[in-house]
């Protein structure tokens, strides 16, 4: 081999000669690892496969406010003036006569529009409540006599999930549901909402404003969930309601 050949080796073979150990160090200095089991294994938990029927009104949280009672799923005007009771309660009352209130808010419509045109339509839909409403009155009829007999008149003396007051009003046709109840809608955590709302003649909220001197523990997902409910709200037609009427609404969220 010529000068160039035998240089040209002998680099090639210091290279592999360098390769050869640094994996063999590599190796050399590998250490075995060994399983470390936890020193608390977990839980095991079991559930018994049984059916439970539970209604909404039969769901009771632990308070998030105050963990002296417990808080009832159910919604709850603060202006309802019967007496409380924990045991024989009904959530709703009516007030005034709603077919009434229905036609004082469809002439209200009537005016706004500010023409006859709307008259044979309104007219028409008035006759059709009329009739939807005497047919519901027939067929609960047995039912409210049922409760009415039961003694049920009294509002649930203890805490409840929802409850709100807009001064000389109800929830829309009287019936709570109109008030929804996002308290589950949040998933881990407890906390409480108050919003503040300014509701129009008509039962509409048209404005919902969180307070967050009056909540606590409200995490973002509680205060965006209490002001899109706030705003769905609905409640009862006033004529002698001024056009803009303060309230609240208070929403208790309990952890899933």
């Amino acid at each position: 081999m010529n000068r160039t050949d035998r240089i040209i080796l002998a680099l090639i073979s210091a290279i592999a000669i360098y390769i050869f150990m640094f994996v063999y160090g590599e190796l050399t200095s590998f250490k075995n690892t060994l399983p470390v089991e936890p020193f608390e294994p977990a839980a095991e938990v079991i559930i018994e496969d049984k059916m439970l029927e539970l209604t909404p009104e039969n769901i009771q949280i632990l308070d998030p406010a105050n963990n002296s009672g417990q808080v009832k799923n159910i919604v709850r005007d603060a202006n309802d003036s019967r007496s409380k009771a924990n045991q024989d309660w009904s959530q709703n009352k009516a007030s005034g006569d709603p077919e009434k209130a229905a036609k004082d808010f469809e002439k209200k419509l009537f005016e706004e529009a500010g023409g006859s045109k709307e008259r044979a339509k309104i007219l028409k839909e008035m006759e059709d409540r009329h009739t939807s409403k005497s047919n519901q009155s027939n067929n609960s009829s047995s039912k409210s006599s049922e409760n009415n007999q039961s003694g049920k008149q009294n509002q649930f003396a203890g805490n409840v999930m929802v409850d709100f007051s807009v001064p000389g009003r109800t929830a829309f046709e009287n019936n709570n549901w109109y008030v929804r109840n996002p308290g589950y809608t949040c998933g881990k955590g407890s906390g409480v909402v108050y919003i503040s709302i300014i509701v129009n003649q008509g039962g509409q909220v048209v404005k919902a404003v969180y307070e967050p001197t009056k909540s606590k523990n409200a995490t973002e997902c509680m205060i965006e969930q209490a002001e899109k409910y706030a705003g769905i709200s609905r409640f009862n037609y006033s004529g002698t309601a001024s056009a803009q009427q303060n309230g609240y609404i208070r929403y208790q969220f309990v952890s899933q």
